[in-house]
């Protein structure tokens, strides 16, 4: 009988991670498509309120303005012309001159697109027109009273909507007064036809819906695309509050574009924008639901929920694939954190093991460069008042001091060779032997020999071979002394003689040596010093001088380290040790130490 492999069981675990990330992953893009959408929605509100309306009404009633900026002058024009001025103040009876004059309404008429062109005469009361005589104009007849309310008004010109019973058709009419205005001749102008321009509010309309109306002070509807309109009020349209806020704006700058939104009696969001024109003292009102401008979105809406279905599905299968059919994502992530935890345990085991070691090997080396410079015992039998602040930056340093005592003779040496930490290490401890070789040979009391034979013997030892990696040497200052007298001799390294009067520098010679660049013929010079009662000496290498710090972060200088040893008297030995310590600490702040620093202060006595 074959027993067949029960398939494995799917990790529940791994089903909820993987349920949990679909959800997580639907409900980002659920929320970036909701953010996107109100964004994009606040987005286009704002440039329909900000632009879009404000390009549409500004575009109609720029034409409009300037339709009946241009039918004023013209109607100014005719007012001040000499022919038609005449043929009015002779009563209209010479024959000739009513031709012409006819023919000139005729004219204006046909050239610049007019419905009509007019003249009325004050004296006589005919109304011309540009077919000759339409009528007779009464005081009784209130279709007439434009003309007699313009006579009275003595307003050079005039814009009136007025119906012409002659024309059957309501028109706006320029009235321009002929003559002077106190005593007018009579009343000229042109004529608008309603219709013409109700046409070019339908090229106005924002939308299916959107509407655009022309209005006058107490909101009448004046113009309209729908020619039903005219006649009727702005507030069988709008609600009552947004036509007195439309109407109030009268009193405002006619420059002024002011947007409003309501909600009309079916809850739809209405955007509506108003502007005074220039020309006249009408308004133009226009209003578009929000739907037309929005409706757009509904389609984004819609499609980012198709996509966050999609997305969903598509990452809920790639999923599902990859756990059942690759890897167990979970589990493979902790196997292999785990397999890191333990490398990472395992290198940091070496790397503290190798940091022990080092750390030793380190300590050692202290110990070893201990035994090459003097003890506190040798030189308080040398010098029984001294003190030596040597400070290494690392554990171990680069400089040292070597100190020899034979018969009646001391000689002391203060070098600094190349580098710090381990490399200066082993370098004080190849230069240490040669020091002791070159004074058991037999070179006591000739400071500058002592320098000039280690120079050769350092070059011997360390550049044997043609090819080297490094370039290694030192500067040093030697200081012989036999009873009260004083000899020194430096390679970069200077003598601080403290004397009664002052504080002298002796220079040492500014070589350093054992360099490859360090020449084998070099001499240094000897300085011999008769020593007083009250004399001291100090010596440093270069770590103390070149510190940085203080208020500009300078070094500290030869000049600061002469001040301190004036500065110092009066101190001890042991006070003294402390004085230059503080003070170095107390220059460098918070700066690092940059070398290493190696300070020595004694007196001389006869041995």
């Amino acid at each position: 009988m074959i027993k067949l492999k029960r398939p494995k069981q799917y990790d529940k675990s791994t089903m909820w991670v993987i349920l949990l990330a679909c959800v997580c992953i639907a409900l980002a893009m659920l929320l970036t498509g909701f953010l996107s959408y109100l964004i994009t929605e606040k987005a286009v509100i704002n440039k329909l309120k900000s632009k879009d309306l404000f390009f549409i009404v500004q575009s109609a009633a720029g034409k409009i303005d300037g339709r009946i900026a241009r039918a004023k002058e013209t109607s100014l024009i005719m007012a001040r012309d000499p022919l038609l001025s005449e043929w009015v103040t002779n009563g209209e009876t010479d024959d000739y001159l009513k031709t012409m004059a006819i023919k000139k309404l005729n004219q204006i008429a046909t050239q610049y697109d007019y419905s009509n062109t007019f003249l009325a005469s004050a004296r006589t009361h005919t109304y011309w027109a540009e077919g000759g005589v339409v009528g007779k104009l009464s005081e009784t007849n209130p279709q007439d009273e434009w003309f007699f309310q313009t006579i009275q008004s003595k307003i050079p010109i005039f814009v009136n909507i007025d119906y012409n019973k002659e024309r059957k058709n309501t028109y706006v009419f320029i009235d321009a007064l002929m003559g002077s205005p106190e005593k007018p001749l009579g009343v000229t102008g042109v004529g608008l036809d309603l219709e013409d321009i109700s046409k070019e509010f339908s090229s106005y309309k924002f939308g299916e819906i959107g509407t655009i109306w022309l209005i006058d002070r107490t909101g009448k509807i004046h113009l309209t695309a729908n020619l039903e309109d005219r006649g009727k009020q702005l507030s069988d349209y709008l609600p009552i509050e947004i036509c007195n806020d439309i109407l109030n704006s009268y009193t405002q700058d006619p420059n002024q574009i002011e947007v409003l939104d309501y909600l009309n009696t079916k809850g739809e969001r209405i955007d509506l924008i108003h502007q005074t024109l220039q020309s006249t003292d009408w308004q133009l009102v226009l209003q578009v639901p929000r739907q037309e401008t929005t409706g757009f979105l509904k389609s984004i809406k819609t499609n980012t929920l198709i996509a966050a279905l999609l997305a969903l599905v598509l990452v809920t299968l790639v999923f599902y694939l990859v756990s059942t059919r690759i890897a167990n994502p979970l589990k493979r992530a902790l196997q292999l954190s785990e397999e890191l935890e333990r490398k990472v345990n395992e290198r940091t085991q070496e790397l503290q093991e190798q940091t022990i070691k080092i750390m030793d090997s380190i300590d050692y080396a202290k110990k070893v460069q201990e035994t090459i410079i003097a003890s506190d015992q040798e030189m308080a039998n040398a010098f029984p008042e001294s003190f030596v602040l040597w400070q290494p930056r690392d554990t171990v340093g680069g400089d040292f001091y070597w100190l020899r005592k034979i018969s009646n003779k001391v000689i002391l040496a203060v070098a600094d060779c190349t580098g710090h930490g381990v490399p200066g290490a082993l370098m004080t401890m190849a230069v240490a032997p040669i020091l002791n070789h070159i004074v058991q040979e037999g070179c006591q009391s000739n400071p500058g020999e002592i320098i000039q034979e280690l120079n050769l013997r350092l070059k011997s030892a360390m550049h044997k071979r043609e090819t080297r990696i490094t370039d290694d040497g030192l500067d040093i200052g030697v200081c012989v002394v036999e009873g009260q007298t004083l000899i020194f001799a430096g390679a970069k390294i200077d003598l601080y003689h403290k004397h009664p009067d002052g504080v002298e520098r002796i220079q040492g010679d500014r070589h350093s040596i054992g360099y490859d660049q360090s020449d084998s013929g070099l001499q240094f010079q000897n300085t011999r010093v008769r020593v007083g009662t009250d004399d001291s000496f100090f010596i440093t290498t270069d770590g103390y001088i070149d510190q940085n710090g203080g208020p500009k972060d300078h070094s500290l200088g030869r000049t600061r380290f002469m001040a301190l040893i004036q500065e110092s008297s009066g101190l001890n030995y042991n006070e003294l040790r402390n004085f230059f310590n503080q003070t170095i600490i107390d220059y460098r702040q918070d700066e690092p130490q940059r070398d290493d620093i190696t300070v020595i202060g004694f007196q001389v006595r006869d041995f």
